[in-house]
C-alpha cells in the first residue's frame, strides 16, 4: 500500500516505530528525496510503500505515542496528538 506523507511525519515514524527493519526503510525514503506530483513539482510529500504487517506496525505505534504524549491534562489532543491523529488517518484511509 502507498501513502503520501511529509518529512516530520517520516521522522516521528522514525522515532517511534520499534521494528528496526521498517525503520531502515523509512530511512531511506527520507534519503530519497519528495515525491514529484505527475513528475514535475515537489509536492512537500514522499511517498513510502508499506504492507499489511508494515501498515499494522505503523497504527500501533502511533496509537501507542498518541497515548502517552498527544494528550493533555484535560482529555484532549494537544498539537501533537492532532498531528498524530492525522497520520493515523492517512494510515487508515489508505487501508480502506
Amino acid at each position: 500500500m502507498q501513502f503520501k506523507i511529509n518529512l516530520s511525519d517520516i521522522k516521528l515514524l522514525i522515532e517511534e516505530v520499534e521494528d528496526s527493519a521498517l525503520v531502515k526503510r523509512l530511512i531511506e525514503y527520507e534519503k530519497d528525496g519528495q515525491y514529484f506530483e505527475k513528475g514535475k513539482y515537489p509536492s512537500g510529500q514522499y511517498l513510502i510503500d508499506l504492507s499489511e504487517d508494515e501498515v499494522e506496525v505503523v497504527m500501533n505505534s502511533l496509537s501507542d505515542y498518541l497515548m502517552i504524549y498527544g494528550v493533555s491534562n484535560d482529555g484532549e489532543p494537544n498539537a501533537l496528538g492532532l498531528q498524530v491523529e492525522t497520520l493515523i488517518d492517512v494510515f487508515n484511509d489508505g487501508q480502506s
